[in-house]
């Protein structure tokens, strides 16, 4: 745990996110939240996915900020997640997701 938290406050991306969920794991959700955070304000695909996660259930929060999900779960499925995509869709359905569903080349895309 110890390399794991040195690598982490060096910078080193993918030890961000692995810090963030080992917190998660522990049930430390605000210092899980905080270290996810970072991997994705880094560019980490798979953490702007759990911090879009984290944000769409309240956890780790104060309280659940839908656009701000939205906005991680989008950034996430334009890097390639897919759950990311269909998390936001789904924040769509129920009317949880912000902006406008645009035709483009005629397939549909969340703007």
């Amino acid at each position: 745990m110890a390399l794991l938290e040195k690598a982490a406050g060096q910078g080193h991306v993918h030890a961000m996110y692995e810090l963030g969920c080992i917190y998660k794991l522990w049930k430390e959700h605000e210092r899980a939240v905080e270290w996810i955070t970072k991997g994705a304000e880094a560019g980490l695909p798979k953490a702007m996915f759990n911090l879009g996660g984290s944000l769409d259930v309240g956890e780790g929060v104060a309280a659940p900020d839908y656009p701000a999900a939205a906005g991680w779960y989008r950034r996430a499925a334009v890097n390639g997640v897919t759950a990311a995509a269909q998390n936001l869709s789904g924040m769509y359905a129920v009317g949880r997701g912000k902006g406008v569903l645009l035709r483009r080349n005629t397939q549909p895309t969340l703007s």
